[in-house]
């Protein structure tokens, strides 16, 4: 219904639009938006006091013509460079504009790292080397190189596992449920559990 209703109000809206456009613009003066009293009170006291205001408004002031010929304008605009010397250390403006690269873990690794602590790529710097040579990259060596404890390092290698994708074997994908027993309560037990419950 506010379908129909919206499209019958929208037809009657733009029936005749054009012929009523060029009524309006055919017009010499356009009808004034009506004033509020405050503003018609506002002109009648001016009125009050200057009879002559509106013929004033309407004729041009030799006057003041001539003082606004003897008004000139000028500004001096400075160009700002990106000078060293010129810029003000306490405040300096930002020189470099390129784009910020993306970092490997999605946040950027401190420049300072104190000891006993160590960043997230080095975290994975040393599980790499563990993985792929432990007799040489021992928790001792790691310890000794990161300047860890050797108990957080025993700790983080035991306990700290990178993601990994499994994939199962389709081969055996049917005989995965295949070893589980299901236990199910007997038909019997239960009819016998029932007719106890009956007087």
């Amino acid at each position: 219904m506010g379908q129909l209703m919206s499209m019958v109000s929208r037809r009657a809206n733009r029936f005749n639009a054009e012929n009523r456009a060029h009524r309006v613009i055919a017009k010499e003066k356009p009808t004034p938006a009506p004033k509020y009293p405050s503003n018609l009170k506002e002109i009648q006291k001016a009125l009050e006091l200057n009879p002559d205001l509106m013929k004033q408004l309407g004729t041009k002031d030799s006057v003041l013509d001539e003082r606004l010929k003897q008004v000139y304008v000028t500004s001096q605009t400075t160009i700002v460079e990106n000078d060293p010397e010129k810029i003000n250390i306490d405040k300096p403006l930002p020189i470099d504009t390129k784009r910020v690269p993306a970092f490997e873990f999605g946040y950027k690794d401190p420049e300072h790292v104190p000891p006993g602590k160590v960043t997230m790529q080095q975290v994975a710097q040393f599980l790499g080397d563990f993985q792929r040579n432990s007799t040489e990259w021992n928790k001792e060596k790691i310890a000794e190189h990161y300047r860890l404890p050797v108990d957080t390092v025993d700790d983080i290698l035991r306990h700290f596992r990178p993601f990994q994708v499994y994939l199962p074997d389709p081969k055996r994908a049917h005989t995965v449920l295949e070893g589980v027993e299901r236990k199910a309560i007997p038909e019997s037990s239960s009819k016998d559990k029932d007719k106890e419950k009956k007087p």
